[in-house]
């Protein structure tokens, strides 16, 4: 649904995309089904090969201030159906199941502020600007709607890197400051704000839209390891915290034994997965913003860089330096090669 909402949205660039299509192995066919399940990691690649494609690095943001309830179909027409912004949020988390896998979307209390939290868990799934940028800007999009652009936030943050030159345009679209290479793509705002009564679309519409989802939910839902879900709450505010088994247990509401019995009759150890985690968002940290090597060390929960070296050392034979280094390397290669074709 929501690539199909993309495709329509550029239509005057139909040309270009139905070759982003032919490239990533979906047909016309498979985007018109309406049942029709593409995975996240071609969503997120096709929506970056766009951007670059078209030249406009604000694709993603763009588009999402463009989009209706239609792009993510019974579930955006349930948000703006819903009374107050806090109900309809909790819905979208609820629900967001039904529109993709692999992601996350949270709602943080911090005194008289909550932060609305949305990530892709699957850390191979990189780079993923245009859809960070583009599921952010939709929640916006979304609350603007249902408030009649009433709402107001405090902050927003992006887990990239600021992109050279557009500050102006996150500024115009969310009236708030924007911050980047944060911990996670938020939306910040007094808790008020969301808590204010706004006339939805049509309450009575409620209980058939959740009918609608919850069979939508049961066709697609696909069963995961017990290991895949404790990875998948492994994100980086818990690695930065030290990723204690005792944590992520009391978020699964299990006893820390029983969380190790159920890994080890899978052959895992909690251990594993955690390095298995850090190497990944090591890595696409490294490779895809510019944060130094320290910062990268503290949000991975290392007491110090060196022990984060040693580990990076043992997941790749090279220290973060040299690694970053390489792609530096690799990048000016490609680009020298592609100075050199275009002359």
């Amino acid at each position: 649904m929501v690539l199909l909402s993309l495709y329509n949205d550029l239509s005057s660039n139909r040309d270009v995309f139905d070759h982003g299509l032919a490239k990533f192995g979906i047909s016309l066919q498979e985007l018109q089904d309406f049942h029709g399940y593409i995975s996240l990691r071609r969503f997120v690649q096709i929506f970056e090969w766009l951007a670059e494609e078209l030249a406009d690095p604000c694709l993603g943001l763009m588009a999402s201030q463009r989009s209706g309830p239609d792009a993510l179909g019974a579930v955006g027409y349930l948000f703006l159906s819903s009374g107050n912004l806090e109900t309809a949020l909790q819905s979208l988390i609820r629900y967001l199941e039904a529109i993709q896998s692999s992601s996350m979307m949270e709602i943080r209390y911090v005194d008289d502020f909550v932060e609305v939290r949305y990530r892709i868990v699957d850390d191979s799934i990189a780079p993923r600007r245009q859809d960070s940028e583009y599921s952010i800007g939709l929640i916006w999009r979304y609350m603007k709607l249902l408030s009649k652009s009433r709402c107001r936030l405090s902050q927003v943050s992006f887990e990239h890197e600021q992109p050279p030159g557009l500050r102006s345009e996150y500024r115009r679209i969310f009236n708030a400051p924007v911050l980047f290479g944060q911990n996670s793509n938020a939306l910040t705002m007094p808790l008020h704000e969301i808590r204010q009564w706004h006339e939805g679309l049509d309450s009575h519409l409620i209980p058939i839209l959740e009918d609608h989802i919850a069979s939508t939910l049961e066709q697609v839902k696909i069963p995961a390891t017990f290991a895949e879900s404790v990875s998948q709450l492994l994100t980086e505010s818990v690695l930065q915290q030290g990723a204690r088994a005792e944590l992520i247990s009391d978020m699964m509401k299990i006893s820390t034994v029983t969380l190790h019995r159920r890994l080890r009759k899978e052959g895992v150890r909690f251990k594993q997965l955690v390095d298995s985690r850090s190497k990944n968002i090591a890595e696409r940290l490294l490779r895809h913003s510019n944060m130094p090597i320290a910062t990268v060390s503290r949000r991975l929960g290392f007491s110090e860089p060196a022990v984060f070296t040693r580990a990076f050392r043992r997941w790749f034979d090279r220290t973060p330096r040299d690694y970053r280094n390489e792609i530096l390397s690799q990048r000016m290669t490609d680009s020298r090669r592609e100075d050199s074709s275009e002359s």
